[in-house]
């Protein structure tokens, strides 16, 4: 315990200060040529101030971030506004799925219930804006992903293309996963949750294991694995399980090379749920919160499995290089009646769909790092990266309508619908880049950030039928650049300003073509930002401020039965984050965001001018832990807060059939208490109980937040 820790270090520096004294009296005796006296026992009288025992936490600052610049950059050097959530915030967040970690990222809104579904600064994502360790792939697709195999997660604001590739504009979502370490420890983690008002519980359980796999530490290994089981507050969503495997062995032959091997399994068990929907597009206009709308035993399930290879090697003393490796392959299923449409009469209609789907992932990246002065010292990066996507969707059923339910006495099975055949689509996909940064130091102060890549995408697409001998084949090829800048300018050795330019490029769907039968060309975005950065009071108060001029284009649109480059989504706004450890006890950090979103071209009148779905105007969060100084009962204990909220939002631009969510705000609790190597926990989510919609589709899909929720929570390392 740091109690013990540090009271044996006092006792230790009060024996060395004493030795200290009596030997420095004993010299200078010596040089005055006199003879020192016969060193004897003595006795001190020493008044001792009383010994204030404290329990120092980990600062939610990072001082370096390796996403934004692909390399561990001091963050008042980076043109961007970067986000970092390390161990500290997770660990005080209690996050055990991702989803938790994102409340607290300014401009940031989730839109669903799957890992991708959130929009970053009114933009909407795809699976590419969602990374793991700067690479493509999830295991797990339907819910948010686990924490148990994250170390940090870093969040880089505006287009990220010309060092990752394709993705859409608003933002890159990078998890850094945990690798062995060159200690020895075991850890077991154990908690329990429980919705008071429904009396519907939850329980996880995982452990980590980490050390040596050899008498030198060459060789490290770790294994973290863990099983949750979860019942819903509502109706019939009940028993969803996840269990996960992340074994990983790292070679560490000296301090310039290392090798990881990495794998991840994670299967996914749950029951399909929609979620509610509302009349007249009035959210007040719906069922209680329980009310289930699916078939009882309907499911969205999903099984992943992953290899990532990771190597670093420190070639000379200004030269790196960096090589990784993901391999995924993914699978997942929907089998359930989906929600389709309200009817005039108020009733739910139902669609019979059966949706089985495969995904691999085969991506690498290469790169090596200059660190060097020609003229001026330079930063320069030059690499290649890329790979191949497989995506397999099988429609085994879908599109038989009916099975109509009543929002708030639904009767299920009351028409049991057709098995319709469907149809079984894939494609191949593959993207290679070329890519070059060079971050150049003109002063001391001043350095000037330009960047660029060109990237070549095709793709093959094949489609048949179920029932029928009918086919369809297209092959597409596009190409296409990025490029980036920024300037910095270190004002005093506390204070940044810095602005840039960044761009992004993401491959149309295969095929979307035109009126002469030709693929159309990727959407881009375009980003102009100019930012603050302050480090006050040695570090202790960290400040981040930007506003950002940002414009997605080439959204295709259908005119005439062909696609056109029609679309663009404008967003402009301001954001601010605030990290402060006033002591070594206590700390907070707070942030705000203001987005202002709307469809500036568009075909469609309904949506011009609108505010994209899930844009939200604010976003503001608060996140604070205090440790108190004194020991209690033979520990420590701490108390934390979190607060997050969201202003008004819409679940489409479309004006037909959007329904407005009102704003909310989620205020969680926790309480710890620390024993030795046991940590136990008290977290109440959603203290106040507060009723709010985090997402949906429409009118036909709105998905509610968790009502108040109990968690326990016991960890002990050995």
């Amino acid at each position: 315990m740091r109690m013990k820790k540090a009271l044996v270090a006092g006792a230790m520096w009060l024996s060395a200060a004493t030795t200290q004294a009596v030997a420095q009296d004993s010299s200078r005796q010596a040089e005055k040529g006199e003879t020192p006296a016969k060193t004897t026992p003595a006795v001190y009288d020493y008044a001792l101030n009383p010994i204030t025992v404290f329990s120092e936490l980990d600062s939610y600052f990072e001082q370096k971030s390796s996403t934004a610049l692909k390399g561990d950059v001091d963050q008042s050097l980076i043109p961007y506004t970067t986000n970092v959530f390390n161990e500290q915030v997770i660990e005080d967040l209690k996050a055990d799925r991702l989803e938790k970690v994102f409340a607290y990222i300014p401009g940031f809104s989730r839109s669903g219930t799957t890992a991708n579904s959130f929009t970053i600064r009114g933009q909407s994502v795809d699976l590419q804006n969602l990374q793991v360790d700067g690479l493509p792939g999830l295991t797990s697709r339907f819910g948010s992903p686990t924490t148990a195999n994250i170390e940090r997660v870093e969040v880089v604001k505006g287009p990220a293309s010309v060092l990752y590739g394709w993705m859409d504009p608003g933002g890159m979502v990078n998890m850094i996963t945990k690798k062995p370490e060159d200690k020895e420890f075991r850890e077991i983690t154990l908690s329990g949750e429980l919705f008071p008002e429904y009396g519907d519980t939850s329980y996880t359980g995982s452990f980590d294991l980490n050390g040596r796999a050899n008498a030198d530490g060459a060789l490290l290994y770790r294994l973290i694995a863990g099983y949750e089981r979860e019942d819903s507050y509502r109706d019939h969503v009940k028993g969803n399980t996840m269990a996960y495997l992340f074994p990983s062995l790292s070679w560490v032959p000296d301090d310039k090379r290392r090798l990881d091997f990495q794998l991840e399994y994670a299967k996914d068990e749950r029951a399909a749920d929609d979620g509610l929907f509302v009349l007249n597009r009035d959210i007040n206009q719906r069922a209680d919160l329980t009310t289930y709308y699916q078939e009882p035993g309907d499911i969205d399930n999903d099984e992943g499995l992953s290899l990532i290879l990771n190597y670093r090697d420190e070639l000379a003393k200004d030269t790196k290089l960096n090589l990784k490796w993901r391999s995924v392959w993914h699978t997942d299923e929907r089998k359930l009646y989906e929600s389709n449409s309200v009817r005039p009469d108020g009733t739910l209609r139902r669609r019979n769909r059966h949706q089985y789907n495969e995904r691999e992932y085969h991506f690498g990246d290469a790169n090596l790092t200059f660190d060097f002065d020609a003229l001026f010292r330079q930063n320069l990066i030059v690499g290649m990266g890329g790979g191949y996507e497989y995506r397999q969707y099988d429609r085994l059923a879908f599109g038989a309508l009916g099975a109509n339910l009543d929002q708030m006495n639904p009767v299920y099975t009351g028409d049991v619908l057709e098995t319709i055949p469907g149809s079984y689509r894939n494609w191949d996909l593959y993207n290679f880049g070329v890519y070059a940064q060079d971050q150049i130091f003109l002063t001391d102060k001043l350095s000037l950030l330009v960047g660029g890549r060109y990237d070549t995408q095709s793709g093959d697409y094949n489609l048949r039928y179920v029932d029928s001998d009918e086919t369809a084949h297209e092959s597409v090829s596009v190409n296409t650049t990025a490029y980036n800048a920024g300037i910095t300018y270190q004002l005093t050795e506390q204070a940044a300003v810095y602005t840039s330019l960044s761009q992004s490029f993401n491959m149309q769907a295969v095929p979307t073509f035109d009126e002469n039968n030709r693929q159309l060309d990727p959407e881009s975005g375009t980003q102009y930002e100019v930012g603050l950065k302050l480090s006050l009071l040695n570090g202790k108060l960290n400040t981040n401020f930007a506003v950002f001029d940002l414009v997605k284009e080439n959204v295709s649109e259908t005119v005439d039965g062909a696609s056109a480059l029609i679309g663009t989504v404008e967003s402009r706004g301001a954001e601010v984050t605030v990290q402060y450890q006033p002591s070594l006890n206590w700390q907070f950090q707070a942030s705000y965001a203001y987005t202002d979103a709307k469809v500036a071209e568009t075909t469609n009148d309904e949506a011009r001018g609108n505010v994209p779905g899930f844009s939200p105007a604010h976003t503001a969060s608060l996140l604070a832990r205090y440790n108190y100084p004194e020991e209690v009962l033979g520990g420590l204990v701490g108390m934390g807060v979190g607060w997050h909220y969201e202003s008004t939002r819409y679940t489409d631009e479309d004006e037909s059939n959007r329904v407005r969510l009102a704003g909310y705000h989620v205020t969680d609790l926790n309480f710890y208490y620390e024993l030795d190597n046991l940590k136990l926990s008290l977290i109440v989510d959603n203290l106040f109980d507060e009723t709010y919609f985090f997402g949906g589709s429409n009118d036909v899909k709105i998905y509610a937040g968790d009502p108040r929720k109990v968690m326990v929570r016991a960890n002990y390392r050995f």
